[in-house]
């Protein structure tokens, strides 16, 4: 199946480096720039599907890294800007269940959908997590292992469960 995926999706654009075990649900949502790596075992769900009304994507910038075994639900869609780097075993989820009716179960919840941006210049340090509707603006930092629940203005860095502002970064 990889290698199959893998000729397919060089077929669509030669710029796009998509490594051993990833696997890429409704690729016809998922939109690359130039030079993106996803890494091994990543898993990106560009949406698409009846749960999700159909609709959903991934759009992925130029000179992009997503890291090995990261998980990418664009179920509500994901934007990311151009010079993005993604480590290890980031979470980014455009949509989640509700938990308010308490005799309903989650799974049969409400699902809200909200999308992400990640815009030019970001970095997400590994196991961070980012929640739907969040903006990570220019220049930012994610630190490892992050919950990010809030908009991250731009040039700075954010850490912790929930993530709070660390410092700001100095543009140069």
């Amino acid at each position: 199946m990889f290698n199959k995926l893998r000729k397919t999706w060089f077929t669509l654009t030669s710029t796009v480096d998509i490594r051993e075990g990833v696997v890429i649900r409704n690729p016809k949502n998922l939109h690359t720039g130039k030079n993106v790596m996803i890494d091994a075992y990543s898993m990106l769900h560009c949406g698409g599907y009846s749960w999700s009304d159909g609709k959903g994507c991934i759009n992925i910038g130029d000179n992009v890294y997503i890291g090995p075994q990261c998980v990418l639900f664009g179920a509500g869609e994901i934007s990311i800007g151009n010079h993005v780097l993604i480590s290890p075993g980031v979470v980014i989820t455009s949509h989640q269940h509700s938990y308010r009716i308490h005799k309903v179960p989650m799974r049969k919840q409400e699902t809200r959908f909200d999308k992400v941006t990640i815009y030019d210049n970001v970095w997400i340090g590994a196991n961070a997590t980012i929640l739907p509707g969040v903006k990570i603006y220019e220049g930012s930092i994610v630190a490892a292992g992050a919950v990010v629940n809030k908009d991250v203005p731009p040039y700075t860095m954010v850490g912790g469960v929930p993530a709070k502002k660390i410092k700001d970064i100095k543009r140069r």
